[in-house]
């Protein structure tokens, strides 16, 4: 081995254990004069003591010695995980094939057979010791690699303890808002009542436009806070429904009824689709009708001056259903029915498809925000309806509108009730 330079890292470290001071000066003449430490041990025990100690790149170890011989030596060498990975090398004078087996069963690495070549032995030290400094290369990266997952993994943990506690504060904060701005909303609704149905004095035409006017803003910004305060609501614990059997006829018609206003606002047609017998369902009626007002909204505020937007049910059979195939007689023994609501507006993007249900996304991005609304309609309905064990899907169309379409499992009794 060539001289080390200053700050260089030290030579191996070889541990030589032999009860036989002779062999042991050689072995330390051989292996200083190539350049490497010897550690000196002249029986099993110490040899142990020594390997604990010193923690040795080799150890070239002798079978036959006082106290413990090189076989007991070898197992508790290799069943300690601190010394596991230390090449051994184990010098006998021994030829039986036997001692060979044992010393193979107790984990040794190589074998010398006394009396030995210098070049074999340094030819077997060097081809070990770099097979154990491709070892600990290999553990130290291991080392450094959890170490920087670790750190990783902390970093990651503190990231996400901070979003959970920012989460957390925004929607403490848009409830506390969303109070503060509800409280005076009540009175000034309830004196534009009062004003309107002229108990305050008469109104000129033009004070009744205006008021009028008024009136129907604050309704919009009423509506919006109760679309934040139940979204709020749903953020911060499991939406927890009052399924019961309903028939869907009643709520359909109730949530056409409420946007019909919305569409001819709009110069739009706005249909109703529904056979006769549809069966009853399980679903909790006030969040259903929610979801139902908000697709309908989301349609009409999409579609242009003078289209159209229908909102449709069918029943569906249990193998799939061919669109104007004679649906069985008992209606009532069907799995469930599909409510649809379809526009013809401009359609979606198909890059946004997965998007429109997130939270505060609004398709139309622009500052303008042609549309309005705070982009929470959508997640609404999405809660509303996965609560109700289903989920919304959507077909698009570009340039001719879209469709949203879900299921609705059928009630199978007409006394049963259920929570969801």
């Amino acid at each position: 081995m060539r001289e080390r330079e200053a700050g260089a890292e030290p030579p191996p470290k070889i541990l030589v254990v032999d009860d036989v001071y002779e062999n042991v000066a050689l072995l330390d003449a051989y292996l200083s004069g190539a350049g490497y430490q010897v550690v000196k041990a002249y029986d099993g025990q110490e040899a142990l003591l020594q390997a604990e100690r010193e923690s040795p790149d080799l150890i070239l170890l002798d079978i036959m010695m006082p106290k413990l011989n090189g076989y007991e030596v070898c197992r508790k060498l290799k069943s300690d995980p601190r010394t596991l990975f230390i090449p051994i090398v184990m010098i006998t004078a021994l030829r039986e094939q036997e001692e060979r087996i044992k010393g193979i069963e107790a984990g040794a690495d190589e074998f010398l057979i006394k009396p030995f070549n210098k070049q074999e032995l340094m030819a077997r030290v060097r081809s070990l010791l770099r097979v154990k400094a491709l070892h600990d290369q290999v553990e130290a990266s291991n080392r450094l690699l959890e170490q920087k997952v670790a750190e990783r993994t902390a970093e990651l943990q503190r990231a996400l303890e901070e979003l959970r506690t920012l989460d957390r504060m925004k929607t403490q904060f848009v409830s506390n808002i969303s109070h503060e701005l509800r409280t005076p909303l009540t009175p000034i609704m309830g004196y534009l009542g009062t004003m309107l149905q002229g108990s305050l004095g008469p109104l000129s035409p033009a004070q009744q436009r205006g008021l009028e006017t008024i009136k129907e803003s604050v309704e919009r910004l009423h509506k919006l806070i109760d679309d934040l305060l139940g979204y709020v609501s749903m953020e911060s614990s499991r939406l927890k429904l009052n399924r019961r059997q309903v028939h869907p006829l009643e709520l359909l018609r109730q949530a056409w009824e409420r946007a019909l206003p919305l569409a001819k606002a709009k110069g739009q047609t706005l249909s109703l689709s529904i056979p006769e017998d549809l069966p009853f369902v399980w679903a909790d009626p006030e969040e259903l009708l929610r979801a139902l007002h908000h697709l309908l909204e989301n349609a009409i505020k999409f579609t242009p001056q003078g289209g159209s937007v229908t909102l449709a049910v069918q029943a569906l059979s249990r193998s799939p259903i061919v669109r104007g195939e004679n649906l069985p007689a008992n209606r009532h023994q069907l799995p469930a029915i599909e409510i649809s609501v379809s526009d013809t507006g401009p359609g979606i993007p198909e890059d946004q498809l997965d998007r429109i249900f997130d939270r505060f996304y609004q398709m139309d991005g622009s500052i303008t925000r042609e549309h309005g609304g705070m982009g929470i309609g959508l997640t609404i309905v999405k809660q509303i309806l996965e609560a109700h064990g289903s989920r919304v899907e959507v077909e698009s169309r570009p340039g001719q509108g879209c469709t949203f379409r879900f299921l609705l499992p059928v009630a199978k009794q007409n006394n049963e009730t259920a929570s969801g």
